[in-house]
């Protein structure tokens, strides 16, 4: 019984999770007011539980995307895995000075990881300071006045099924604007969307102009409408000065500018010259396969790297068909995404990862690799063919020993007895085979089936991660309730040190961070309008919506409002958040 505690303990330690490490790193540390900078944040470890972004008031905060690589290795049958999840920012500073940078948390098993802060020089530029505008994509009208207006281009109105359309929301003023613009983008049902960080700000025909840009896929053929946007700011009432008094007196009066609906065709994929291969994959792609060995023995694991890299929706290409033979034995395809967004367009590569193992010894060939797709720059299919790859493939030990291997010992008197200590089986008419016999109890019954109850629970484990990394906005979705009641309870706990400025900070990050989580946005950047305009599209109901944005706004108002910290009731608000919370559940958010 000893031993068989002893073997459950190190199967157990088979599950242990790994340390996870969090780090960050700037492209830069002194930059100019105007310019951006490029944060990138990596996760690694066995699990990888979301980033928690900090609140960081000084900048304006741009989501860059997302990669992960997952790396496995195989030894004497045993598989190891550990996964990066890599995160890409694009800060814009909203003044000069010197700033810290907060560090990135995540958590996992009650367990805080942590990067460490960074700090960042803003010093003054060459060139006129340039406007910011709130993150997003959207289409807008024109206002009434010619001194201040918004518009929306495409660059295309007519595209094919998965074909990207650029659509830029661009503020066009001849008059400053006072305070923090509110956007609220529009719906953009039945296409994929990705936010092309960082904004542009130029000048045109005498307008200030500040631009953003999104990229659009179409999931579906069809005539479709981008919804209505607007954008609530605040500019100078008629008579005021532009002087640095007159700014400082004029309160100034709040307009909102509202888009006309735009128009789109999607034309399903054409039929003619369709590949019969061909897996629903639009872009312009290139191919590159590799193997991480071309020596090995066998029953041996090599890697097989089949990397479709280049420009499109890069989240929904397919997995390539391997037409391996029975020569190999093939484990179940593991893949990674990267993705950047340079020069507003979305690239990177899909990359899959296969493990094989060599079945016998000789020259064995990896078939070359076949890859159809539509290429929406030449509006036509096209096929990527790979070389084949060859492998030297050497025997090794076998499993069993064969009893003809063993010298033979032959003597010419016959069998010779060399000893007289063997001890020769009694059977007597009392022995049972019922009782007593090892092979027949419950001990050997629970050794026998333990090795597959471990391969079972470590099968469905990375099963588990692969979908997780797959689909993380909805393990983000379904995690937000209960992380955000949880995160409430620690609050309350730390309302007995009395550090109130930091509860009331806590407690806008986690109402922040739920909605965000559910709707699979950052956190770092969502408004009250935001959050308004969000929840009332989301669940129709429109008192509620209003309710939880004006929560959030308390708390907001709370935070930055010295008068009001000493007698905010901290409690009474936490309260008040988790009461939201369960209603906006319930709601089905």
């Amino acid at each position: 019984m000893k031993k068989l505690f002893l073997f459950l303990i190190l199967a157990a330690g088979l599950f242990a999770a790994e340390e996870i490490t969090v780090s960050a790193v700037l492209d830069k540390n002194i930059v100019e007011a105007g310019d951006q900078l490029t944060l990138r944040v990596s996760v690694t470890g066995s699990g990888t539980p979301p980033l928690k972004v900090p609140q960081m008031n000084d900048f304006n905060v741009y989501n860059g995307g997302q990669s992960t690589q997952s790396n496995f290795s195989m030894v004497n049958g045993r598989i190891s895995s550990s996964t990066t999840v890599n995160y890409s920012y694009t800060l814009s500073p909203k003044g000069q000075g010197k700033y810290t940078i907060p560090s990135f948390t995540v958590e996992l098993k009650g367990k805080i990881y942590k990067s460490e802060p960074l700090q960042v020089e803003v010093i003054k530029g060459g060139s006129a300071p340039k406007n910011t505008a709130p993150q997003g994509g959207g289409n807008t009208p024109l206002s009434s006045s010619g001194e201040i207006f918004v518009q929306v281009t495409l660059n295309s109105r007519k595209v094919y099924v998965n074909e990207p359309v650029i659509m830029s929301f661009g503020l066009f003023r001849r008059i400053n604007i006072l305070g923090q613009p509110q956007y609220s983008p529009s719906d953009t049902t039945g296409f994929w969307r990705e936010d092309l960080p960082p904004q542009l700000n130029y000048n045109k025909d005498g307008y200030s102009v500040t631009e953003l840009k999104t990229a659009l896929f179409p999931a579906q053929q069809g005539e479709f409408t981008i919804g209505k946007a607007s954008l609530v700011c605040t500019v100078p009432t008629q008579g005021g000065n532009d002087d640095f008094f007159g700014s400082f007196f004029n309160n100034g009066k709040n307009i909102s500018l509202e888009s006309k609906p735009v128009n789109i065709t999607v034309m399903p994929l054409p039929l003619e010259g369709k590949p019969a291969d061909f897996s629903g994959t639009v872009g312009r792609l290139n191919l590159t396969v590799a193997l991480d060995k071309k020596e090995v023995k066998t029953n041996d694991a090599v890697t097989l790297t089949v990397t479709l890299a280049g420009s499109g929706n890069i989240k929904t290409i397919a997995e390539p068909k391997l037409l391996l033979s029975d020569e190999f034995k093939k484990y179940e395809t593991v893949s990674e995404i990267n993705i950047n967004k340079e020069n507003y367009e979305v690239k990177g590569a899909k990359i899959f990862k296969t493990v094989l193992v060599p079945r016998k010894a000789g020259k064995l060939s990896i078939p070359a690799v076949r890859y159809s797709y539509f290429d929406y720059g030449e509006k036509k299919y096209k096929t990527l063919i790979s070389n084949p790859i060859s492998i030297s493939v050497t025997q090794g030990q076998k499993e069993e020993m064969s009893y003809s291997s063993l010298p033979s010992l032959a003597s010419p008197e016959g069998v010779k007895v060399f000893g007289s200590d063997i001890r020769h089986i009694k059977q007597t008419g009392s022995f049972s085979y019922g009782k007593h016999l090892f092979y027949r109890s419950p001990v050997y019954l629970a050794l026998s089936i333990l090795p597959f109850i471990i391969w079972l629970a470590l099968l469905l484990f990375f099963k588990y991660q692969v979908s997780k990394e797959q689909n993380i906005a909805f393990f983000k979705a379904s995690r937000a309730y209960s992380r955000s009641l949880k995160c409430l309870k620690k609050v309350s706990r730390d309302l007995a040190s009395k550090k109130q400025e930091k509860c009331l900070g806590e407690l806008e990050n986690i109402f922040a961070e739920y909605i965000g989580d559910k709707i699979n946005r950052p956190a770092a950047g969502l408004s009250v309008s935001d959050i308004k305009s969000i929840l009332a599209e989301k669940i129709k109901d429109r008192d509620l919506a209003d309710s939880a944005a004006g929560l959030f706004e308390e708390l907001h108002f709370n935070r930055f409002a010295p008068a009001r910290k000493e007698s905010t009731d901290i409690s009474g608000l936490a309260s008040s958040i988790k009461e939201m919370i369960i209603k906006i559940e319930k709601a089905g958010l």
